[in-house]
């Protein structure tokens, strides 16, 4: 019997979604939102369902990018894992949705200064290390101004990460499994604006 992966996103202003057999992508959708997630998620994902004649009980687990990002966005993709996993008795695993969004470079060494726009000059960002298959995180997911952010980074040759190149390689995430699925909550960091 195959394994199947259900991996969902929706901490930026993209909307994202695979489905994996056996760590091979049999679909992916990477589509640009207008704070619309809430009304695409769910129709999107059964578009690509009906195309490969499958349902929900077909996945063994469903994989989400619990943020830092959009709060609307997160509450999104959050409820949906969370509503999947309880009432299919699927496992649930969690991400960063900044690890997620980066994942694709991953197979690369270097630093990636992973960022998610937020209101008002700032970001959602983090820098991580990719050395020898390994991804270390030096500066942990945080919620910054702009300037701040390059500010904490402009000592690193890094290579920025936004949505102008986001890479997502959903074969390749390190996610933790979700032992309690009615306690997982959405990372919402913030700081008074």
């Amino acid at each position: 019997m195959s394994k199947r992966t259900l991996v969902l996103d929706t901490a930026s202003k993209y909307l994202y979604f695979s489905f994996l057999e056996d760590e091979k992508i049999i679909y992916e959708q990477f589509l640009e939102g207008k704070n619309n997630h809430s009304e695409n998620l769910l129709k999107e994902l059964e578009i690509g369902l009906n195309k490969l004649n499958l349902t929900f009980k077909d996945f063994s687990e469903v994989i989400v990018g619990i943020g830092p990002g959009s709060y609307t966005g997160l509450r999104v993709s959050v409820t949906v894992a969370k509503m999947l996993a309880w009432t299919l008795n699927k496992k649930l695993y969690a991400i960063s949705s900044l690890s997620l969004l980066a994942s694709g470079y991953f197979n690369t060494n270097g630093l990636y200064a992973v960022t998610i726009k937020a209101k008002k000059n700032h970001v959602y960002g983090k820098l991580i290390k990719v050395e020898a298959g390994n991804v270390s995180e030096i500066i942990s997911d945080g919620f910054f101004e702009e300037s701040e952010f390059l500010e904490k980074i402009k000592d690193y040759d890094y290579k920025i990460i936004n949505e102008e190149n986001y890479k997502i390689d959903p074969t390749n995430l390190d996610a933790t499994l979700v032992t309690d699925v009615h306690n997982l909550s959405p990372n919402y960091i913030q700081k008074g604006v």
